[in-house]
């Protein structure tokens, strides 16, 4: 009785927190329309994620669907049509416990370009997001999306920011739905960073050394 008390409680504090990233995403204009998901492990076997047609920004609890890792539908509405690609993280790297996927105007930008990232080397972004890697393109919605995606998680198990290719973008956390939602406002801001210092005439090459020292401390979080 008092088990399942505690497991109501973390689920509704977990959908207030999901309306609060909804809201804050759109205020910042990293959500539009009816556009993007995200979603949350409750426990081992349970995730709730966005229902599918619905403006983020403007959902209520309702809006929010709780499914299990087959994606059966066990509470609400009918869930966001992206729900293969969160199910293929959260079964791919246990650890992850919230996922926000978004259409970012600067970062779809970069998802719709060649840029590849392979030399992008920024310390705070290390710090505050992680691993970044680029996928395949993958029609949106289709099988195909959770197979590039795997691609990259056996690529970099330590990626945290996802760039889908020719779509938009992904951001895993393994502390909760509002730090998955910084690292996509993070994201975006290196996405303003670069264009900044393309136009400045490129980035500066970290040493090998200067990257192992930034990686000493990340291996420290």
């Amino acid at each position: 009785m008092f088990e399942e008390f505690m497991y109501q409680q973390a689920v509704r504090q977990t959908k207030q927190d999901m309306l609060k990233v909804g809201s804050r995403l759109a205020e910042k204009g990293l959500l539009v329309g009816k556009g993007g998901n995200y979603s949350v492990r409750i426990g081992e076997n349970q995730i709730l994620l966005t229902a599918s047609g619905f403006c983020k920004s403007e959902i209520s609890e309702e809006q929010i669907s709780l499914v299990d890792m087959e994606g059966n539908l066990l509470e609400g509405l009918k869930p966001a049509a992206d729900i293969r690609m969160h199910l293929e993280v959260y079964r791919s790297m246990p650890e992850i416990r919230a996922i926000v996927h978004s259409h970012p105007p600067i970062m779809t930008g970069f998802a719709m370009s060649n840029y590849t990232f392979e030399d992008f080397c920024m310390p705070e972004a290390m710090l505050d997001i992680g691993g970044i890697e680029v996928t395949e393109f993958s029609v949106p919605t289709t099988i195909e999306v959770p197979q590039v995606v795997h691609k990259c998680i056996r690529k970099n198990p330590d990626v945290r920011a996802l760039i889908l290719k020719g779509h938009g973008v992904l951001c895993l956390s393994s502390v909760d739905v509002m730090d998955a939602c910084y690292k996509l406002e993070c994201l975006e801001a290196v996405g303003q960073a670069i264009l900044v210092t393309n136009a400045l005439g490129g980035a500066y090459q970290m040493t090998p050394r200067e990257i192992e020292g930034v990686r000493a401390i990340l291996a420290k979080k």
